[in-house]
């Protein structure tokens, strides 16, 4: 099975209206963008001048994987929220995705990492930003999706899941303003919404419940819901 796909991160600072960040949400991620094989970075701009940051991953073939089931993941949080990483003294020693691995409440998220063969993916970006489901926040998709997530027939669609929750470069929660989209694809985007006072709430939908784990090349946001792509709402 080949695979191909970019990821790109972008903000837009220009004022759009709420009916237009609402089609925007509406926007649907496309099937055949996935993320897998060697990567390069480009920098382009957009019409108003704005420079986003794109991450193409070029096209390779991949071996599958066996499936996994629903009950070999873990869909409950054993460390209370605001206590996660507190066991790390430093935790700026770790890579992004080790100081996953060290959190039990993000072991499903790791463990689906894997299962799309995404790793090596990982290890080729110099900064990356984890929106980390926790598995709490996997427990709230109905259990008959989850199973076919896990499907080695639906691998792809997996992988796309997976990197909705990935940035190709590290953003610091200060850095997401209510006007910041994170950008899919040239027609879908994640929302990013903000208080009153300027802090960031969600991305996606997802509610952030803990921000800016900072690790050695980047920085983990965990969140309380899983982001949807489109081919995931339609398994």
């Amino acid at each position: 099975m080949a695979m191909s796909t970019f990821v790109m991160y972008g903000c837009a600072s220009s004022g759009e209206t709420t009916d237009a960040t609402a089609m925007e949400e509406e926007a649907t991620y496309s099937e055949t963008e996935r993320m897998a094989g060697t990567t390069t970075e480009e920098t382009t701009t957009d019409e108003e001048g704005q420079v986003l940051d794109v991450l193409v991953v070029e096209e390779k073939a991949v071996v599958p994987v066996g499936t996994i089931a629903v009950t070999a993941l873990a869909l409950e949080n054993p460390v209370p929220i605001d206590d996660m990483f507190d066991d790390i003294d430093d935790t700026e020693q770790y890579t992004v995705m080790e100081l996953a691995r060290k959190s039990p409440n993000l072991s499903t998220f790791v463990k689906l990492i894997e299962q799309a063969g995404l790793e090596n993916d990982l290890e080729r970006l110099d900064k990356m930003t984890f929106f980390a489901p926790t598995n709490e926040a996997f427990a709230k998709l109905p259990k008959d999706k989850l199973s076919k997530l896990l499907l080695t027939d639906n691998r792809a669609i997996l992988s796309a899941m997976v990197q909705a929750h990935i940035l190709p470069s590290e953003v610091a929660s200060g850095q997401l303003q209510s006007n910041t989209r994170i950008r899919m694809t040239d027609q879908s985007y994640l929302p990013v919404n903000t208080d009153n006072n300027g802090t960031i709430t969600s991305v996606g939908n997802a509610e952030l419940i803990k921000t800016d784990v900072e690790a050695s090349n980047g920085r983990i946001h965990v969140l309380d819901s899983v982001i949807m792509p489109s081919a995931v709402v339609d398994l």
